[in-house]
C-alpha cells in the first residue's frame, strides 16, 4: 500500500467540524473494541453536542484546533482551548491505521503553541488504559494526577431537607456571569465567561443556581438528553443538596438517566450518588496536569461535552 505524506493544516470552517466528530468516533470505537468495550453509537445527543462544541473551540481558539491530512483524507486532529492560566487539550484523537508514526505527537506539538506558556496549568483527560497517550502527555509535564469517575444513575425526586434554594436561569444576565466567575475563580482558579455563555446558550441546557440567603453558593448545568455538568460549590457539603436539585429538575424534564464525571477527591458528590443507587460506568478516565490546582473536590466536570 503506498502511504502518503501526512500534512497539517488548521481547520478552516464548518466543513471540518462533522469530519472531525467522524474521524472522533473511529478511533474511540477502535480503542473500545481492542478493549472490549461497548461501541459509541452515533446518537442526536452526542452528534449535536460535538458539533456546537467545535464550532464553540473555531470561534474562541481557532489557533488550537488543528487538522493532519494524507492524500486529502483527514486522519488526526486535535483542539485546545485556552482560558487566562489555564490550558486544556480537549481532544487528540488519529485513525488505526496512522498511529504511531508520529502524527498524534505532531498534532499536540501544535496544539501546545496555542496559549501555553509560563505558570498556565497545561491539562488533558485521558484514558487510563492509554499507557502510549499517558506517557506522550506526560514527556509534555503533565502527568498523572486524579482520577476520574463516571457514575449513572436513574434520576428521582429528593426526600432530602433543603437549607438553601435553585434558581433556574432561563436568560442569564451580567450579573449571573459574575456569580459563576467568582465561584470558579475560588473552586478552579480561573475564570471562563466564554464557556458559561456557550452552555447557557445551548436549546438542551437548564442552568441552575443553588443560593443561600441571595447569595450564589453553586451552580450546575442539566442536558435534556440526561449529562449533568459541570457543577461547582463553594463548599463539599453543599454537594448533596444541589445534585438533589439536579435530580428533581432531570425528573420533571421526563429525564430517566443522568451521568456525572466525578475527581476521585469529590468524595461528598460519590458518596450521595452512591447512597442514591448511582453505578460506576465501565469508563475510567485520568486527569493529567501540569500541576495542581484548584478545588476538585468542590467541582464536577462536563459530562456531555469536551470542555473541562
Amino acid at each position: 500500500m503506498t502511504e502518503f505524506p501526512v500534512t497539517h493544516r488548521r481547520a478552516t470552517g464548518p466543513e471540518d467540524f462533522a469530519s472531525t466528530y467522524e474521524l472522533f468516533l473511529r478511533a474511540a470505537n477502535d480503542l473500545r473494541a481492542r478493549s472490549h468495550r461497548v461501541q459509541l453509537d452515533d446518537s442526536e445527543a452526542r452528534r449535536t453536542r460535538a458539533l456546537a462544541f467545535r464550532a464553540h473551540a473555531f470561534k474562541h481558539d481557532a489557533g488550537g484546533f488543528w487538522l493532519a491530512e494524507a492524500d486529502g483524507e483527514r486522519v488526526g486532529f486535535g483542539i485546545a482551548t485556552a482560558r487566562p492560566g489555564f490550558w486544556h487539550l480537549n481532544a487528540l484523537h488519529v485513525l488505526p491505521e496512522f498511529q504511531g508514526k508520529g502524527v498524534g505527537q505532531e498534532l499536540l506539538r501544535r496544539c501546545l503553541e496555542h496559549g501555553r506558556g509560563p505558570g498556565v496549568v497545561s491539562t488533558v483527560i485521558s484514558e487510563a488504559s492509554q499507557p502510549v497517550s499517558n506517557a506522550l502527555y506526560a514527556r509534555r509535564g503533565m502527568y498523572q494526577w486524579l482520577p476520574l469517575v463516571h457514575l449513572e444513575c436513574d434520576a428521582f425526586r429528593s426526600d432530602l431537607s433543603m437549607s438553601s434554594t435553585v434558581v433556574r436561569i432561563a436568560r442569564a444576565e451580567e450579573d449571573t456571569y459574575v456569580a459563576l466567575d467568582a465561584i470558579d475563580q475560588g473552586v478552579l482558579g480561573f475564570t471562563r465567561t466564554i464557556d458559561h455563555r456557550f452552555w447557557i446558550g445551548l436549546p438542551d441546557v437548564t442552568l441552575v443556581l443553588l443560593t443561600q440567603r441571595s447569595n450564589v453558593i453553586g451552580y450546575a448545568y442539566i442536558s435534556r438528553h440526561g449529562g449533568i455538568g459541570p457543577c461547582a460549590v463553594r463548599t463539599p457539603r453543599h454537594w448533596p443538596e444541589l445534585l438533589a436539585h439536579c435530580l428533581e429538575v432531570a425528573t420533571e424534564q421526563e429525564i430517566r438517566r443522568v451521568s456525572f464525571v466525578t475527581p476521585g477527591v469529590a468524595s461528598s458528590a460519590i458518596e450521595y450518588l452512591l447512597q442514591h443507587s448511582a453505578r460506576y460506568d465501565a469508563d475510567m478516565t485520568l486527569l493529567l496536569s501540569s500541576r495542581p490546582f484548584g478545588r476538585l473536590d468542590h467541582y464536577l466536570l462536563p459530562a456531555s461535552d469536551a470542555l473541562f
